[in-house]
């Protein structure tokens, strides 16, 4: 995990109670900072797919 900065952002609230609600956590705090794990995650595995030279189209409708 990278270095942890504090930041002051407005956020919609009924995403952050769904993103808690999906990822089983109990802190908003959690919630934000899984999604962004999950955005990482997505971009590393469409980034593999089209090394591997995979038909990009398929991902990215899968990813939208």
């Amino acid at each position: 995990m990278g270095k942890l900065v504090k930041k002051t952002i407005e956020l919609d609230q009924d995403y952050l109670d769904r993103a808690r609600m999906i990822f089983g956590v109990k802190t908003e705090k959690a919630a934000v900072n899984k999604a962004l794990e999950m955005v990482m995650i997505d971009d590393e595995i469409i980034k593999a797919h089209d090394l591997i030279g995979g038909k990009g189209s398929v991902v990215y409708e899968v990813f939208e």
